[in-house]
């Protein structure tokens, strides 16, 4: 939970980056934007940190290995020690540029903001705000004068809507800081430059993104692994993410060994799993425990992983959420395919 209803925003900078991919460049700007009123305070305060109520954590890191070689680590570094927030607004905003060469990134306006007294796990700290506005939202304005009322259409930004937002809290130096992030914008894997390119960040390794990692992991098994070899459908994988997910909301504590086993019963799917879970944490830089708390946060916020649908041709959408003993599959006399439901109770 990040509490922000003390945060006082101190400086505001915003500068233009168009498409690198047709070479429009950016446009810098010296001026500190006026910060007037407890109203745009107030929806500024909204607009950096609603969309982290259940937040996530990242950490800069390094091809290296090294953190502090990342430069947006070093900028932030300066920042929190007391420097100028315009001078590396616009260095950011420039190493951004850089970084958008892909086709698919728009161009848009970049916010960057120092606020101070922002809550994060019972500590009060700055934090560093930086997010991208890519897509504007049409809006009626009604003003009204001399008994009558006068209509215009204009264009801004919604504050529930988020396109790329960073926040970054002056704790935790020694590993890279932690970190908020995210991309709603642009979701195809060639264009994920933001968390990737720029940012440079992976996530946390807390007991959130332990538990959200082995359910990916779980899911994704089922998908390349045991599919494949043992031709189940999906009713037979709704029951699997079923025993998974009854694992993860019923014991306090993950245990890498009684996981597989409750879930994947067979032996040979269990060591299996341990293999493909090595290779899946390896490909996307995550370290994982054998042993660490199961976050309830991240099964909820997983649950649509635990859901599938049952797609029969063009007619029918069937959500299975488990319980193999209450579908049947089979074929009749004259060939046609068929599941058979039970159910005790209809709504």
């Amino acid at each position: 939970m990040i509490g922000h209803t003390e945060a006082e925003i101190l400086e505001l900078y915003a500068h233009h980056i168009g498409r690198k991919s047709d070479q429009e460049g950016y446009k810098l700007t010296d001026k500190k934007i006026p910060l007037v009123g407890d109203v745009l305070h107030e929806s500024l305060r909204q607009y950096f940190f609603d969309s982290f109520k259940e937040p996530e954590y990242y950490t800069f890191q390094f091809s290296n290995g090294d953190h502090t070689m990342n430069p947006m680590f070093q900028w932030c570094k300066g920042l929190f020690s007391g420097e100028e927030l315009l001078d590396h607004s616009v260095s950011i905003a420039k190493y951004l540029y850089d970084h958008s060469s892909h086709p698919n990134i728009k161009s848009g306006d970049l916010m960057i903001a120092m606020v101070q007294d922002v809550l994060i796990e019972d500590e009060l700290t700055q934090a560093i705000c930086i997010f991208k506005s890519e897509n504007k939202a049409p809006f009626i304005k009604m003003n009204y004068s001399t008994g009558e009322y006068e209509l215009k259409v204009d264009e801004g930004i919604q504050l529930d809507k988020l396109d790329k937002a960073c926040v970054i809290f002056n704790t935790d130096e020694e590993n890279g800081y932690r970190i908020c992030a995210l991309d709603r914008s642009n979701r195809e894997k060639d264009a994920q430059f933001w968390m990737q390119d720029f940012l440079n960040i992976r996530p946390l390794s807390d007991t959130y993104h332990q538990t959200k990692n082995t359910i990916q992991a779980t899911k994704q098994f089922i998908k390349d692994r045991v599919k494949p070899l043992y031709d189940i459908d999906k009713a037979d994988e709704a029951y699997i993410l079923q025993r998974s997910k009854e694992y993860l909301q019923g014991e306090e504590t993950f245990e890498r060994g009684s996981y597989s086993r409750k879930v994947f019963q067979e032996e040979a799917l269990v060591e299996e799993f341990k293999d493909f879970q090595e290779e899946f944490n390896k490909e996307r830089n995550i370290k994982t425990q054998d042993q660490f708390s199961i976050n309830l946060t991240a099964v909820k916020n997983q649950s649509r992983v635990f859901k599938s649908v049952l797609k029969l041709d063009k007619n029918f959408h069937v959500y299975i959420h488990g319980n193999r003993s209450m579908i049947e599959k089979g074929v009749d006399d004259a060939g046609r395919k068929y599941y058979k439901l039970y159910y005790e109770e209809e709504r």
